[in-house]
């Protein structure tokens, strides 16, 4: 018998905790991954939504450092989905995110946002109409 685990592909933050958060800590990462657990969930990608690019460059590198020194965190955050910023800037469409952070999807800007996963890059939303 094969117990299945549920997969979040998108979770932001959780309990308070925002995975956005420029001052994020190991601790309060490691609180939001206690009550998802907690809470019934299972695993989850951690979302990092349209921003600048260093802005959003950073936020990577700092969920994959933790992720990468925290057991605890890695047994509940199993990736990173990038949402943005190579989405529709539409009224309508671009939802929440900042449209003046929208970019076209270019592979450098790509390149910087994956490589700073280091390797935890699960998902990156992109429109359709992006090539």
């Amino acid at each position: 018998m094969t117990l299945m685990v549920p997969l979040d592909l998108q979770l932001n933050g959780y309990k308070g905790v925002d995975f956005n958060a420029d001052v994020l800590s190991a601790d309060a990462l490691r609180q939001a991954c206690r009550a998802v657990r907690e809470d019934g969930g299972g695993q989850f990608l951690a979302t990092v939504i349209t921003d600048r690019l260093d802005r959003m460059v950073d936020r990577i590198a700092k969920l994959a450092e933790i992720h990468r020194t925290d057991t605890e965190v890695a047994a509940a955050m199993v990736g990173i989905h990038i949402e943005g910023p190579f989405i529709s800037p539409q009224q309508g469409f671009v939802g929440a995110h900042p449209a003046a952070h929208v970019l076209p999807a270019e592979p450098s800007a790509a390149r910087q946002l994956v490589d700073a996963g280091e390797g935890l890059v699960r998902l990156v939303t992109l429109a359709p109409e992006h090539d």
